[in-house]
């Protein structure tokens, strides 16, 4: 808010004797009123558009909760929120399942013969290159005393410091290496973890991981390197990482990796990948297991240090074919593992189709998840020699029902008890919005309870809030074309005049009708229009009429709650009735709407009034300062007369 500021030091009141600020605040006070009058007129604008967004935050939390399909667990515009089931098994380890909108109530037998299994090619194991050491130039054990190495196992570091390993037990000095490198392993991350072996003949040293550790890696120790003089390379692993290149796993694989002109192709279900030898081994994985058309998945198994490439589709089928020199390298072959295989061999293992009798028919299925007859079953495990079968039982959820139509009558009382406060609170014409002079002279605490008195009764007997209330009210009480019961056949009835529009729920009588009738109970809630299926912001008021008698009561109040608080433009540009009236926060229409514009030119009428009572203001000052200047001239004259007067008389 503007305000008005006198800055200028002004000194009046001196010739007159006149309290000149005084006379001119009582003079200006008058001419304030039209101010006031604006300020607070400005007030009720916001406190009511304020009030309005209350109701609109309101219904849009309401629509949300309950025909926003978003919110499963509460979403009351589909068939699965009247039509739900318990399902239980007599043994989940086996089978488990669920009831669908289809399925009736009963019990089922499940005896699971296979489990649907997908087709994999099972890579051979130990792709990666061993941890070798090139000693042909001979080897001085001597020079190794208080030489150190880095040793990481399975993500465990420690420095081991080498020794003169003359002196062990030995033939030869690679007998006495390996011994004692043997013994420094040993004594750092314990015994039938690593193992050294040293060859003479062929002159090299190699390190390798024993059953139960897998990820070996040596690097130079901080004490001189070690490494150098065991001839292996800083860095050196037992096992590929899937942050190494192509260009560096052509040098840690056991097979040759080829790269041609730095690219590697291959093809995998008919698709062409080509890599650049500087992508990642993780990039060509993740490429290939994010491919919906390939459908396939890679995955590398460092424990076994292999590779395995599993269809994502389950069932009986060829579901893979590969070519390309990349798969020799990762020893993925398109072999028979033998008679009798299991996963330990390398070649391919065909998928099966899922083998189960249900009610004692034999069902054949390519995954483990299916539906029959409305009941999805998903298959666990195979019942073994002895076990005979699964029992799954069937039987309508009304528990489930009930609780959430009478969430949506609780939320939808509060709605009504929201409207029927607002329109009947009485509004008090002793509390009119206080103007900035006003609040100047009370503390926060007079400020808070006067404008909370102030803004009761706003919104009484308004006519937006009252079509709402109206509308709604009407929607659940008519009656649904094509469908036999209403709300209150079923339970649910406003019993009294003084329950204003309040909704009670007769428990016994809608579990009753849920139990007995639970399609008509369906059709009620969430019938949909044949001639006008889909509610559209430009529907003809013919339009509007056949969907309203065609749709379920739940649709109806849908379509209403979009009419007042739609964020949608109609062929007019309208949003919603409530956000053309009073805009939302958040949206286009917190400054685009009737309120809001109203505000604005209360605004720029305030802002020119400041202007003009400063003006005012300052002309009142100008006629003073001049009664001033007359009375000071008066004054000087008297005085020269009275001087006058006396020199005469004495003289």
């Amino acid at each position: 808010m503007n305000s008005i500021n006198n800055t200028k030091l002004r000194l009046v009141g001196i010739a007159s004797g006149i309290d000149t600020d005084t006379v001119v605040q009582q003079l200006m006070f008058a001419e304030k009123q039209p101010l006031y009058k604006l300020q607070r007129q400005r007030q009720l604008a916001e406190w009511k558009q304020e009030a309005y967004r209350e109701f609109t935050n309101a219904l849009r939390s309401f629509k949300e909760q309950f025909f926003d399909i978003a919110k499963r667990t509460s979403y009351l515009l589909s068939e699965t929120a009247f039509k739900t089931f318990k399902v239980s098994s007599s043994a989940d380890e086996y089978v488990t399942a669920r009831g669908t909108i289809s399925a009736q109530n009963g019990s089922h037998t499940v005896k699971v013969v296979n489990l649907a299994t997908a087709y994999r090619v099972t890579g051979e194991k130990g792709v990666s290159k061993a941890i070798s050491g090139d000693l042909a130039d001979g080897i001085n054990l001597s020079e190794l005393n208080g030489k150190t190495i880095k040793v990481t196992l399975d993500g465990v570091e420690k420095e081991l410091k080498l020794e003169d390993f003359s002196g062990l037990d030995g033939e030869n000095d690679f007998e006495k290496l390996e011994k004692g490198l043997q013994n420094l392993l040993n004594d750092a991350f314990g015994s039938g973890k690593v193992a050294v072996s040293a060859d003479d003949v062929n002159k090299t040293i190699s390190l390798t991981t024993e059953e139960g550790s897998t990820r070996l890696t040596l690097s130079s120790g901080s004490n001189n390197d070690g490494l150098s003089y065991l001839g292996i390379t800083s860095g050196a692993s037992n096992r590929i990482a899937l942050s190494n290149t192509l260009g560096e796993l052509s040098g840690k694989l056991k097979n040759s990796l080829d790269i041609t002109d730095g690219k590697i192709s291959f093809e995998i279900n008919g698709k062409t990948f080509t890599f650049s030898e500087d992508d990642t081994l993780k990039k060509v994985v993740n490429t290939i297991n994010n491919d919906a058309e390939v459908n396939v998945a890679l995955s590398y198994d460092e424990i076994q240090d292999r590779f395995i490439m599993t269809s994502k589709q389950t069932g009986a089928g060829q579901n893979i074919s590969f070519q390309g020199q990349f798969f020799e390298a990762l020893g993925i072959q398109d072999i028979n593992p033998g008679q009798n295989p299991d996963d330990s061999e390398a070649g391919i293992y065909e998928g099966q189709d899922a083998e189960v009798y249900i009610d004692g028919i034999k069902i054949v299925r390519s995954t483990n998840t299916f539906t029959v007859n409305g009941v999805e079953y998903t298959l666990k495990k195979m019942h073994e020699e002895g076990i005979s079968e699964t029992t799954i039982t069937v039987e309508q959820d009304i528990d489930t029902v009930f609780n959430s139509i009478k969430s949506f009558v609780d939320e939808y009382n509060k709605l009504v008890d929201m409207f029927n406060t607002k329109l009947t609170e009485k509004y008090d014409r002793n509390y009119m919005p206080l103007t900035d002079d006003e609040k100047d002279e009370m503390t926060e605490e007079e400020i808070k309870k006067w404008e909370e008195k102030a803004k009761t009764g706003l919104l009484r007997n308004d006519s937006i809030l009252q079509q709402i209330q109206q509308s709604m009210r009407t929607a659940l009480m008519d009656t649904v074309e094509g469908v036999g019961i209403s709300l209150s056949s079923i339970g649910i009835s406003s019993s009294s005049y003084l329950d204003k529009g309040r909704l009670k729920i007769d428990e016994d009588k809608l579990k009753q009708a849920l139990r007995e009738r639970p399609d008509e109970v369906k059709e009620l809630f969430i019938k949909t229009s044949d001639t006008v299926p889909h509610y559209d912001r430009d529907l003809t008021s013919g339009q509007r009429k056949i969907r309203y008698k065609e749709v379920g009561v739940f649709y109806r109040i849908s379509d209403i709650l979009n009419d007042y608080i739609s964020t949608i433009r109609d062929k007019n540009g309208n949003k919603g009735i409530l956000l053309e009236k009073a805009g939302m926060e958040g949206d286009l229409s917190q400054f685009d709407s009737s309120l809001s514009k109203e505000i604005s030119l209360y605004d720029e009428r305030i802002s020119e009034m400041y202007v003009k009572l400063a003006e005012k203001e300052e002309s009142y000052y100008r006629k003073f300062t001049e009664l001033e200047k007359y009375m000071s001239q008066m004054n000087s004259q008297m005085n020269w007369l009275l001087s006058q007067l006396g020199s005469f008389q004495y003289g």
